[in-house]
Formats: structure tokens, sequence, C-alpha cells
């Protein structure tokens, strides 16, 4: 458990940590951003306090949220380290490559370290987001080396932002700034809350309040939106209501928040990539120009906030043991990312209706799109989903094709339904008097408290499911995390649901959706997988090949879906020519079935629990 203690920008800094009382002097950063708007490219200075001897500075490999080793080590550029003026010289350790050793000349007390961060060659995930003309994301990982004797406790900075103009607004959850110009001075901040705290700035800019509690425990919500354009920031009052109410609905569900001030950053941009990191007291996230003002778009997003804002509950304040860790180099056990991601993406949908955004008629067919996809999913006949968790770090950065083979990032929508078939377990054993909220509440809720982490490993997180409800919590998850399991786990048969599949297409699995019918799907007009033993399979079609024409007429979806319908009536194969590279083949595709999306329909008799799943928690929700 950390506590951080208060302290005086530029001046010593005192931390209680679970060693006990450590000094720490801090580094002195400055985070040159002025450049980052015309070039894409961010200038670093630290001024490292040193002793002399043998020295070895860290960048940043395992960032926390990222679950992996995806540190942007590629865009550091023109690294350079002096003392007192004369240059040092360093080397790259060859066997970690995220490490710079180098010799402290005797009577030093300080280096100074210098580079240029190139936003433009190179990244994905937070690494893909630093500048376009009008919006700069700041993720201080990026812009940092800390001392490898150093913890995320103990490693301090006084850090300075430099923005790329003095008409720049910016939010970010760091305390204290002191902003002259285009220069903001913040408080003397731990490597950990630094590394938690993204900053996002732009000339377009617009924060609303969501909430305030001015009790014993204060605090506020705040959304802090960055656009390219002033017109992208006109959300209108019903859908600003939304996300006051998804911070109503969370805090009425876990009863107690690890947070005092919450931001929600978001940019809105078809320039800038989207995105969406957790933190403990904001998140940094990313939707298109048009996501505020445009309600389909908001539906299709409508996750997105609520999933980044439960992770302060879950991941943040109750953070797996493999997770833990002591500074930004030691690489994760992604193990429990089922708990971290699954239970968090479970939730992220279930606040996308109950705070209004998407219509609670509509979840049935969101459960059953996901179920379909998993249950006509090969590669569940070989990777358990504990083992698609522990590969998250190479997972995440895999191909897409024949991702029905290999296997996604499963452990977020599998695990939404391994955490809805849980719900259904607890409501029936309690007779409808408990539900997976009521763990959530025991497990992630608590009591309030700052920003703090209290790991847990799957022992503790099967105890709390036991104190709340008794039942085989440990052969309920071995079977459906550790097993092969051929079929998803069901959470809404039992609960008054069984799946169907009809010609009608839903708003989550769209008319020119082939994946149940044909066996594949495409984006574009290229193929971007194919189901092995399905239709298209047997007979020959591959991952990116390029569909051209459709029974003799050049390809569209709307055609494609014309022929399927045609094929079902006449029993004459479709006829599909496709290319890859320059080589040209005609694929006879010999199915009659019609279209087939999958659907939840009502069992009679049986009460309806998976419709209470998302009822909401508050009086005003979805108003």
């Amino acid at each position: 458990m950390k506590f951080l203690l208060p302290a005086i920008a530029g001046a010593a800094c005192l931390f209680l940590t679970s060693a006990g009382l450590v000094w720490a002097q801090p580094i002195a950063l400055t985070v040159d951003a002025s450049d980052a708007a015309a070039q894409n490219v961010v200038h670093t200075h630290e001024i490292v306090p040193v002793t002399a001897g043998r020295m070895t500075l860290y960048y940043p490999q395992w960032i926390p949220g990222e679950h992996g080793p995806v540190g942007p080590i590629e865009n550091v550029a023109s690294l350079k380290i002096s003392a007192n003026g004369a240059p040092v010289a360093w080397q790259r350790d060859p066997t970690n490559l995220f490490a710079f050793s180098f010799e402290v000349p005797n009577g030093v007390t300080a280096v100074d370290v210098d580079f240029t961060y190139l936003g433009a060659t190179f990244g994905r995930y937070s690494s893909n987001r630093l500048s376009s003309p009008n919006i700069l994301v700041i993720d201080w990982n990026q812009n940092v080396l800390y001392p490898a004797t150093g913890t995320n406790d103990t490693t301090t900075f006084d850090p300075v932002l430099i923005l790329p103009g003095e008409n720049w607004k910016f939010a970010t959850a760091l305390y204290d700034p002191q902003r002259s110009g285009s220069r903001v001075h913040f408080g003397v901040t731990p490597l950990g809350r630094l590394m938690d705290s993204p900053l996002d700035a732009c000339e377009n800019f617009r924060s609303w309040d969501l909430w305030q509690d001015p009790g014993s425990f204060p605090g506020t919500a705040s959304l802090n939106v960055c656009a390219d354009t002033p017109e992208e920031l006109d959300a209108s009052p019903k859908t600003v209501g939304h996300f006051r109410t998804l911070v109503r609905e969370m805090l009425a569900m876990y009863g107690a928040r690890h947070w005092h001030d919450y931001h929600f950053l978001l940019t809105v941009s078809d320039v800038m990539p989207g995105e969406g990191v957790e933190h403990h007291e904001s998140s940094d996230d990313g939707e298109s120009g048009n996501y505020l003002i445009d309600p389909m778009l908001l539906q299709r997003g409508g996750d997105l906030l609520s999933h980044e804002f439960n992770h302060s509950w879950d991941g943040k304040y109750r953070m797996p043991d493999g997770l833990f860790r002591q500074n930004l180099n030691t690489a994760y056990d992604d193990s429990l990312l089922w708990v971290y991601e699954g239970m968090t993406q479970y939730y992220g949908d279930v606040m996308s209706y109950r705070d209004g955004i998407r219509e609670a008629k509509n979840w049935p067919d969101h459960v059953a799109a996901i179920f379909a996809n998993y249950d006509n999913q090969q590669g569940r006949m070989w990777r358990t989903l504990s083992d698609d968790a522990t590969s998250g770090p190479f997972i995440y950065g895999a191909p897409r094709g024949y991702g029905s083979q290999r296997r996604g990032e499963d452990f977020y929508t599998e695990g939404e339904l391994l955490w809805l078939k849980a719900d259904s377990i607890v409501r029936d054993l309690s007779h409808d008097t408990k539900s997976l909220d009521s763990v959530a509440r025991e497990f992630f809720g608590r009591e309030n408290t700052g920003p703090i982490t209290v790991p847990y490993d799957r022992a503790d997180l099967i105890a709390a499911f036991n104190a709340v409800q008794p039942y085989d919590w440990a052969g309920f998850f071995h079977t459906w995390v550790d097993d092969i399991a051929p079929h998803p786990p069901d959470g809404f048969t039992a609960d008054g649901w069984k799946l169907v599949y009809n010609a009608q297409p839903s708003q989550d699995v769209r008319k020119t959706n082939f994946a149940y019918s044909l066996g594949f799907s495409a984006f574009g007009g290229t193929v971007s997988d194919v189901h092995a033993g399905s239709p298209a399979w047997d007979a020959g079609l591959g991952f990116n090949q390029k569909l051209v024409a459709v029974n003799g007429r050049t390809y569209s979806d709307d055609l494609l879906y014309d022929a399927v319908i045609e094929a079902q009536r006449s029993h004459t194969p479709i006829s599909l020519l496709v290319v890859k590279d320059d080589a040209y083949r005609t694929i006879s595709i010999p199915y009659y079935g019609g279209p087939r999306y999958p659907h939840l329909v009502r069992v009679p008799a049986v009460a309806d629990r998976l419709s209470d799943v998302v009822k909401p928690l508050t009086k005003e929700a979805g108003s």
C-alpha cells in the first residue's frame, strides 16, 4: 500500500511506503512539446541526482494498462548524457535494450540527460498518440529515463511541460499545476503516479463537471475533451447526462471510490488515433471526431469511457499480483487478465446500458453476438482462456488474420461471458437477493480511499465470491479458465433466453456479416478471417484475399448478401473471383442455408434475469 504525503514542488519529497519512510531527491524533468504540433516530436531534459561510480538508467518497458513490454524505445533518438557540461559516454545493455549504463565521474552530483521522442516514426497503443496540429497527448513513460536502483514509489520527479502555445489548454490528474505562459510546473511526483497521469492539451477544449461530493471524502469527476474543431465539442445535454449517470451508477454499484478527482480525458478527432488506457484518477480515451455529436457513433463506442472508468476499481485499486511491480522494467504475469480485463469488459458494456447510452432492448442481441462469435471459434479447441491471458504480451501484437484459429484478446469478451455466467449463478443461488454486483462491491469497493493499490491472487478472488455466495467457485474458474472449453460460458439459458439463428440482422451483427453463413469475414472487400471447416474454408478462400467479383459482377457486400439469398432459392453455388498479389482465382462456394444471424429469444415460463443485469441502480439513471 502506498500513501503520498503532501510535497512542496522543487524540494525533497517524503513518501510512506511498505518499507517505511524514504527520502527521495527528485529528478528535474522538462518535457518540451513546443514542436509537437508542427513536427510531432518532443524533447526531454532531465537533471538526475547521482553519485560517483557505475550507473544504469532505464527507459520504461512494461507499460501499466498495456500489459506488455511495449515501451516505444524505437522512438528514442539523440540521447546524450553530460556532467558539468562534458559528455559522458554511455552503452546500451546488449541483453536489456531498455538499459543505458555509464560511469559517473568523481565529484559529480548530477548528470544532464537529453533525448528526443519521435512520435512520427513508430507506435501502437498509447505510443500511437502524440500530437496532431490541434491536439497533444503526453504519456510520461515516453519521455523519461530513471535510475535502475529506484522504484515506482522512491523515484521522484519535479516535472515541467512546455506546451505548443500559450493558448493551449490542458487537463490531467497530476496535482498542483502552476502555469506561466506555455510552461506548466507540477508538484513533485513519484514515478508510479507520473506514469499513471497522462495529459491532454489542445486549442479546442471543453470541460463538463459530472459529479461532486463535498462530504467527508470530497471529490469530483469531470469530462475533459480535446477536439480538432470547435463543432466537435457541441455535445448535447442528453449526451453529457449519460456520462453523469455513468458516474452515479458506478458509485452506486461499488459503494466506494479510490480517487479524489477523476478526469475522463477524451480526444475526439479524425486525425489523432483512438485509444482507451486506464489510470487511477483518469483515463486516456480517444474516439472519432463526431463521437459526441453523432448518436450512432456514441452507441458504437458506448462502453469506452465506462470500461476505462471501471479500471479505477478493477485493475488500479485491486491489481493482480502478477501486474504489481516495483518498477517499469520488471516483466508482468498477465495470467489474471480474464479478471482485470474480462470483468471490466463485462461492466463496461453493462454500464453502457445502465447509463442509457445504449438501449436495454438491444442487450440480449449483444450477448448473442458475443456468444456466437466464440461458439464458432476453432482456436478454443486448443487454447484455454488462461493461456490466452498469459499470452497477452504477444497476443496484443499478433496479426489479425486467422484470429478465429489463433484466438485474440479473448480474455476481454469471452471474459465478459464468464462473468455473465457467474452473475447468473449468484442470482440463482441467492434467490435474486444478490448478483455479481454484490461480489464487485465486496472485492473492489470496500471503503473510500485515495489512489492506493491492493494486490490479489485467484485465491483471494475465490474467497470473496464464497463470502458473498458459497459455491464451488474454484471448480467454476477451473472449468472455464483452465480447461479446454468447446463452447463458451452460457449465462443466459438459465435466465430465460435461448440462442437462435435466423435471417434477421441485428445492431451487433450486421447484414453484411457472413461469418455464420459462408464462414468468413471481410473488411473493405478484403478477407480478414476464414473459419476452418466452414463452406468458405472448404472452398479454398484464404486470409487477405481481395474479393473482386461475385457471380460475375463487381463485388460489394450487398451483392454478396443477395447472392446468399439466391443460392438458397436456386441451390446454385456462389462464385467468387478473388485476387492475392497478382494471382486471380475463381472460388465456388456450395452454401444454400441463406443468411444467418445470432439472436437471443425468450424461453416461456422462465424468469428473465438477463434483463435485470442492465437495470439502472439509481433513480436518475438513463435520464
